[in-house]
């Protein structure tokens, strides 16, 4: 068995949700929660905590560092034992660290674009430690990773199930596990109702039914069935302060006027796709989804792009 496999870990923590699970369940029924635990889920950064109470916080707490715990060896996975961290403002302001960058292929096929992200051991010629950082660039996993590719995410699927299941508010979990389920073509049904169930526990969750809106446009090519979550998913950022929003919250809010424009657009309902193009317009200015909406809607040449349902899209 190799040492990064996933399995030693479902094992471990599973082991530990059982345990921590009962523990919580005995400590809930003799303590009332002292606040309501919020349904918005955490960034990728993973730095929400939503649970305070002190009934909630021994088993809650633990179910946020179960998933994260989870998350960061599914990343580690991935990257064949390659570890990233977030870039510091110095590095941000000049520019200068490793780059991290998505492979084009994997991006087509449902990888997401890393942003500010670099690696933890840095390569040779920004490394100042000298013969120390050679050494640790042999003995432990290393490679450039400025236009990586990744390991098939097919081994580490029980991991993405393993983390919504030890913390049900673990949006990045149904979305990007949603994501590798949909690799495969014949697993698309199955990934949406992986999504919904994300939806259940998290009704507010712009990512989520933004990115069910997605599979709905994108994947199965049912239009129709992509209106309402994307409609949900903009009425709810625009009930939030978007002071609030996490960056990944601002890109689904900004993706779900994208996608509804395009199901509007392929079902050929024009004043709708015209309505919602002219909105996202208001929000953000340089949307290439929405501004093609409006050059459409000038030339008049609507018609061309109405699509069959289950047939892609011209």
């Amino acid at each position: 068995m190799r040492d990064n496999t996933p399995w030693r870990d479902i094992v471990t923590i599973v082991g530990a949700v059982i345990l921590t699970g009962f523990a919580g369940s005995v400590l809930a029924k003799s303590t009332a929660p002292l606040v309501e635990v919020r349904s918005a889920g955490m960034s990728p950064q993973m730095q929400e905590r939503l649970e305070e109470s002190a009934s909630t916080s021994l088993f809650g707490q633990f179910r946020s560092s179960a998933a994260d715990f989870l998350w960061l060896k599914v990343d580690k996975y991935l990257h064949n034992g390659v570890e990233l961290r977030g870039l510091t403002e110095q590095e941000k302001t000049k520019q200068d660290a490793d780059a991290v960058r998505t492979a084009s292929e994997d991006v087509a096929s449902g990888f997401k674009q890393h942003e500010e992200e670099t690696t933890i051991i840095p390569s040779a010629k920004s490394d100042w430690r000298g013969v120390i950082g050679d050494v640790e660039r042999a003995v432990q996993p290393y490679e450039d990773m400025s236009n990586h590719k990744h390991r098939d995410p097919q081994e580490a699927l029980p991991l993405f199930r393993l983390m919504t299941a030890s913390n049900p508010q673990f949006i990045p979990g149904y979305v990007y596990g949603a994501a590798m389920i949909a690799r495969n073509k014949t697993k698309y049904p199955e990934a949406i109702a992986f999504l919904k169930e994300g939806e259940v526990n998290n009704p507010q969750s712009i990512e989520i039914k933004t990115e069910m809106g997605m599979f709905y446009d994108a994947k199965t090519r049912e239009f129709n069935k992509a209106v309402q979550p994307l409609q949900e998913a903009i009425v709810i950022g625009s009930r939030r302060d978007p002071a609030t929003l996490s960056d990944d919250e601002k890109e689904a809010w900004q993706n779900a006027y994208r996608w509804l424009v395009l199901s509007y657009r392929y079902q050929g309902e024009r004043e709708k796709a015209h309505q919602f193009a002219v909105a996202g317009l208001k929000l953000f200015p340089g949307d290439a989804t929405c501004r093609m909406q409006m050059e459409i809607e000038r030339a008049g040449t609507w018609r061309k792009y109405i699509a069959t349902p289950g047939a892609a899209p011209k």
